[in-house]
């Protein structure tokens, strides 16, 4: 076949009454001819940040208020399908509603991710057959490590385009027609996830912190070595004002500013320990903006985490509340040098 054609399959019978002729045309000139009929669909993304704590009845409740959305429209056939990925790569994929309902939940595994599809015909006008819509929705704790290098690997640059979107909490989809029941399905997912309660592992301020640990570590690595240089000068302007009368020797200097620059090295390692440490506190704590409790594992993993998520934030407040204290003193302690000087 030649590149870019695209063959119009025949049957035997057809083939033989058209002289044995095959109708080629190219895919570009096929898409249209298949949109001509079929409708071109659009499509409408719709993230949302907010945190979740999710629920069986919750994915319950959004199809529920979907399919009494969809039951408003002329639809003529609808299937709900589920995919649900767990810890370790497991996926488990649920055909029909049904399935997933009757599905047991009572296994180890820990839940990561939820993708919820309705495919559903909708008579449309202008069109003598109804049309193929597709809402999805997607909800993930977390983006997952492999996901992301996959994408690197790719090197598609329409994966970056929609990293956003892949790595937001939740986000729907609509491929659609009918613009205006578009926008009505994503309006019914935007209400459903603001009547959502968010998850009390973790608060919004330890999860702030945990998202900026970065900066974090590093202001409080080179704040250190900042207000260790500020002693230092100011310590100096004081002894020669206070101790040397104004005149200060040559040599005297020299074994200050020898003093000064060796030490910067031992402050320097305390402010990386300080640093390593507060990240490490933060790095600890499960930041998930989506949390699932759905099987036995996730009520386990659910209970550990938010323990260990309050040790982590009070052990971090407290070495933040330290830190603070000696800066403080030690802003005091310069402001003092400096105007006895």
């Amino acid at each position: 076949m030649e590149k870019g054609k695209a063959v119009i399959e025949m049957d035997e019978d057809a083939i033989k009454n058209q002289g044995g002729i095959v109708a080629k045309l190219p895919k570009e000139q096929l898409k249209s001819l298949f949109y001509l009929f079929a409708g071109k669909p659009d499509s409408r993304i719709k993230v949302y940040s907010k945190p979740l704590f999710l629920k069986m009845e919750d994915i319950v409740e959004l199809n529920d208020c979907i399919t009494r959305k969809l039951q408003l429209h002329n639809i003529d056939a609808q299937i709900t399908s589920l995919t649900m990925g767990f810890e370790g790569s497991n996926i488990q994929e649920f055909g029909t509603w049904s399935e997933f309902l009757e599905h047991s939940w009572q296994t180890p595994d820990c839940t990561e991710e939820i993708v919820i599809k309705w495919d559903f015909l909708v008579s449309v006008n202008g069109y003598s057959s109804p049309q193929r819509h597709t809402l999805l929705v997607r909800l993930s704790s977390d983006m997952k490590p492999g996901k992301f290098m996959q994408m690197i690997a790719s090197g598609n640059s329409e994966d970056f385009d929609q990293i956003d979107v892949l790595t937001a909490p939740a986000f729907c989809r609509v491929d659609f027609i009918n613009l205006q029941l578009s926008k009505e399905l994503i309006n019914e997912v935007s209400q459903w996830v603001d009547g959502r309660i968010e998850p009390s592992l973790i608060t919004d301020l330890y999860y702030f912190f945990k998202k900026k640990r970065q900066l974090i570590a590093l202001f409080t690595h080179h704040s250190t070595n900042f207000i260790f240089m500020m002693l230092w000068v100011s310590s100096f302007l004081w002894a020669r004002t206070n101790i040397y009368q104004g005149t200060i020797l040559n040599e005297v200097i020299a074994i200050w500013i020898f003093i000064g620059i060796y030490a910067m090295d031992p402050i320097g390692k305390i402010g990386h320990i300080l640093a390593s440490r507060a990240y490490s506190k933060l790095e600890r704590i499960d930041g998930k903006k989506v949390v699932f409790e759905f099987t036995s594992g996730d009520k386990k993993s659910n209970s550990e985490a938010a323990d260990k998520n309050k040790r982590q934030g009070m052990q971090f407040m407290r070495q933040t509340l330290i830190s603070f204290a000696i800066s403080v003193l030690a802003g005091i302690l310069v402001t003092y040098l400096f105007l006895g000087s």
